[in-house]
């Protein structure tokens, strides 16, 4: 358990739009250890939240108490019964590790929620998730065999179908469900595809004797779940998808229910509000392509899936004459395209430019399909007089579109409109007898408004049911039974004590992107992202699980730190705001892996630069700014550096000077600098093609020479003259990494001027000396910035285009064989890392295969800290066990 307030601030927030302050957070690495900490905590009269990935909508996983992280240890998958179709999860597993762990056995898991990539199942159970599929496979309750639970007195019980734990209180619940039966039965009907609000009485009416059903939905009101028994469902054997194009979002509507009896497994609603956040980004371009998004604009767009579809349904859709046009794909490359950037969604919406944002309050409302068009009439009627703009996507087949009206919760008028479009819509949704949280939970967000939907006796009865699991009322408390506590307009993120002056001067321009520093922190949405478990992003939460070292957690950090949450004189110089930017790898996943397209390598940097310019600037980040310097001196007397580099005694000085680690292997000055080389070599070729530059990064200048005399021979024997860019300085990547900004502008300004005066392409042997001048001397605003970039190309880029357009251009010699390619982190970032294997299977004889891993740990002088040893080889564990398993006799090629 912590207490500190980094983590206090950490877990304050999840992806809704609320921030409500911990007391302590617990870890629990199992259900004993989680059953003593809630009874610890209830004996203490301390309430207790629990918590999945936090990537809830509705705040539930929020309160001032004790927040109990289920997910961060309880993540092992076991007893997968083929027979019965079952599988063991723990709370913290998530849905995309389990449908990776059963897909060798041809199943799946059926709710397939959109942040399957960072959903926990222990969430899903809790919220009653459901996703896209809900028509097939309806919610997670569904799909619920038992529950182990954790409650608050610390009692451990198993509980499902037919037998289990706690008979007392499943005797109790079933005569308490049995006195209400006409009012639930009348209230919550059947024929809704989501759920219903609330405990799921409807359900326990159906199901007498299952627990399962009333805590599924429950979210950790009633008990903490460690661990479930889960029926899992064959994988459709073919899917197929048909995309419809429409001017406007009322004839989308309108189409899904003219296509109701085609019997979709899922129709799924995007605007253009969503998907034109796609442009310009890197990640969604061939999906954008695909669509044909920017030859034939459309306002809104329908996504139609079938399993096992023989292609008559398919090709029925397409005779329909339904929109502006239509796409049918049975391909899985292209469905896949597609449906990225409807699992995008909501990030996509969060990443529009400046203060106002698509705010989620009202996004849980779900009608009977064929009244959707009605609902969102209705909706229409209560936004366009406030002139509120809103997006409107989501499960059109399941009547549910999570509409996001746009707001600027910086404002008290915004928020009063948040207030009195809250309270109309919770009318509206009553008018048309539908679920006011049909798949987010009622969470803080909700709750004040159920007893208007299920009426008081249902609430009392809900009390009471709560009574029966927790008598002491500490589990999540104010949330579904209400105490009057939370309300949808109060416990803002944003707005009131969160607003703060920026305390130092921005030095980023902050080029395509949002304005200033604090919106481009505040793209950052909480939806948790970055907390994938496959590679690039985010690598450090990859390797340790911890939140703080999430793009997400370092971004509630750094807004913390701003808004004065943390002791210290400065907001930018805090212990804590230190400890999570120190341990950033400055990767660049984020700017392309994140919807919101949260840049955490330029906010780090300008955050070390503010400090730099309180308190001066250490002496390691000066030594590690001066890599070139320090290169240069070095191969002057290479013999002597090297000896004194495998001198312990230097050794030690430098751990205790610098915090360099005495451990790690340190690079070895080259005897013959490789501009020395080139320049006294005799040039055989005569040139065809024309002249390129070729830029000798530091490393390749006075380190690995040979890595530069190789990519020469390369680019002379395809007919190029090849030049240095003679005066070059350091690009500035090492500096720029500390934060040393004023010093890479002044490297910069150098070198553009430098380049300036020549028109040849710039070919790059190191990604991330690249990505300075296609992104930091960018945005740094410094003069012809923009022309020079256009010429900068990595070298197999450069190298593949030239066989592209002649195949002959290399003369090959011999055979290669196996060859496996990891990829560079700024090269998968800002360009495409996998041409390398296209560049390496032209080679004769090669065969390339692409490591699925992420960052190497390393990240320049981060992994020859000390401080960060043991995160550096957390981070490239993946990585070393990937190549350990690799045959003998396999090539390895690691750019950069």
């Amino acid at each position: 358990m912590r207490t500190d307030r980094l983590t206090r601030c950490l877990y304050a927030v999840d992806a809704s739009i609320y921030r409500v302050e911990p007391a302590a957070v617990g870890f629990p690495c199992s259900a004993p250890e989680a059953a003593q900490l809630l009874a610890v905590a209830a004996d203490s009269g301390i309430e207790i939240i629990p918590r999945g990935a936090g990537t809830g909508l509705a705040g539930g996983a929020l309160g001032n108490g004790l927040v109990v992280d289920f997910a961060r240890h309880n993540r092992r998958i076991s007893d997968l019964d083929l027979e019965r179709g079952t599988v063991r999860v723990g709370a913290g597993v998530v849905l995309d590790q389990l449908n990776a762990h059963l897909a060798p056995h041809g199943l799946w898991f059926g709710p397939d929620v959109a942040t399957s990539s960072r959903a926990t199942l222990g969430g899903m159970i809790a919220n009653n998730s459901s996703g896209a599929h809900a028509p097939v496979y309806g919610t997670t309750a569904d799909h619920v065999a038992t529950l182990e639970i954790v409650m608050a007195d610390g009692t451990v019980a198993v509980v499902g179908n037919g037998g289990g734990d706690l008979a007392e209180i499943v005797r109790a619940v079933d005569g308490l469900v049995e006195e209400h039966a006409d009012t639930i039965a009348e209230r919550l009907p059947e024929g809704l595809v989501k759920r219903w609000p609330g405990y799921g009485l409807d359900r326990a009416l159906r199901a007498p004797g299952d627990l399962t059903q009333i805590l599924a939905g429950s979210e950790g009101t009633l008990a903490g779940i460690t661990s479930a028994i889960l029926r899992v469902v064959p994988r459709p054997a073919r899917r197929s998808l048909g995309v419809l194009f429409f001017a406007s979002v009322e004839e989308a509507l309108q189409a899904t229910v003219e296509l109701a009896d085609l019997g979709a497994a899922a129709i799924e609603h995007l605007d253009r509000s969503a998907f034109d956040q796609t442009v310009g980004q890197r990640a969604f371009a061939e999906a954008r392509d695909l669509l044909r998004l920017d030859d034939e604009p459309c306002a809104a767009l329908l996504l139609v899936e079938f399993f096992d579809d023989d292609g008559a349904r398919l090709a029925e859709l397409g005779r329909r004459p339904l929109g502006l046009r239509s796409l049918l794909t049975s391909d899985p490359a292209e469905q896949e395209l597609v449906w990225s950037v409807r699992r995008a969604g909501l990030s996509l919406l969060t990443s529009r430019k400046g203060p106002a944002k698509p705010v989620g309050f009202i996004e849980d409302v779900c009608v009977r399909p064929e009244r959707l068009p009605e609902y969102v009439a209705g909706l229409s009627e209560i936004l366009e007089p406030l002139g509120l703009e809103a997006s409107f996507y989501g499960h059109a087949a399941s009547g549910e579109l999570h509409v996001r009206p746009v707001l600027d919760l910086h404002r008290a008028e915004d928020v009063g409109r948040l207030r009195q479009v809250a309270e109309e819509v919770s009318d509206l949704c009553r008018r048309f007898s539908g679920s006011l949280a049909a798949e987010h939970g009622v969470g803080l967000a909700r709750t004040e408004f159920l007893e208007a939907h299920l009426g008081a006796d249902l609430v009392e009865a809900s009390r009471r049911l709560k009574g029966l699991f927790d008598p002491r009322g500490v589990m999540n408390p104010g949330k579904i039974v209400g105490d009057g506590r939370y309300h949808v307009d109060r416990d803002l993120r944003l707005g009131g004590e969160s607003v703060f002056d920026l305390p130092f001067s921005e030095t980023f321009v902050w080029a395509g992107r949002d304005d200033d520093f604090v919106a481009n922190l505040e793209q950052c949405n909480g939806c948790g992202g970055c907390r994938k478990d496959v590679p690039t992003m985010c690598p450090t939460f990859t390797a340790t699980g911890d939140e703080a070292l999430s793009t997400r957690g370092r971004a509630n950090i750094i807004r913390a730190a701003l808004e004065g949450r943390f002791s210290g004189a400065s907001p930018v110089a805090t212990a804590e705001l230190a400890e999570v930017l120190d341990t950033c790898l400055a990767c660049k996943a984020c700017v392309t892996e994140c919807p919101s397209n949260v840049d955490m390598t330029l906010l780090k940097a300008e955050l070390r630069h503010a400090r730099h310019s309180e308190n001066g600037i250490p002496l390691t980040d000066r030594v590690i700014a001066a890599a070139d310097l320090l290169g240069r001196l070095g191969t002057a007397v290479p013999s002597i550096a090297n000896a004194l580099l495998g001198w312990r005694g230097l050794r030690w000085i430098a751990e205790h000077a610098l915090g360099l680690d005495a451990g790690a292997p340190i690079p070895q000055f080259s005897h013959e600098r490789f501009d020395r080389w080139f320049h006294r070599r005799d040039v055989a070729v005569s040139p065809r093609r024309g002249r390129v530059i070729l830029w000798d990064d530091t490393w390749v200048r006075y380190h690995e020479p040979g890595i530069g005399r190789a990519a020469v021979a390369v680019l002379e024997a395809a007919g190029f003259e090849v030049v240095l860019a003679s005066g070059r300085v350091c690009c500035g990547r090492p500096a720029a990494s500390r934060g040393l900004l004023d010093k890479v502008r002044r490297l910069g300004l150098h070198n553009l001027r430098l380049l300036a005066a020549t028109r040849e392409p710039i070919v790059f042997l190191e990604p991330s000396c690249w990505s300075m001048f296609r992104d930091e001397y960018r945005q740094l605003g410094i003069p012809g910035a923009y022309e020079v970039a256009e010429r900068c190309v990595l070298f197999e880029d450069f190298v593949l285009e030239i066989l592209s357009d002649d195949p002959e251009a290399l003369p090959f010699e011999g055979r290669a064989g196996e060859v496996a390619v990891h990829g560079h982190c700024h090269a998968k970032a800002l360009a495409d890392a996998r041409r390398m294997m296209e560049l390496i299977d032209r080679v004769p004889g090669a065969s390339a295969r692409w490591l699925e891993t992420g960052c190497c740990g390393m990240a320049g002088a981060f992994g020859m800290l000390k401080a960060h040893r043991e995160l550096s080889r957390q981070v490239a564990s993946p990585l070393v066990e990937a190549i350990d398993a690799l045959p003998p006799d396999t090539t390895l090629v690691a750019s950069g």
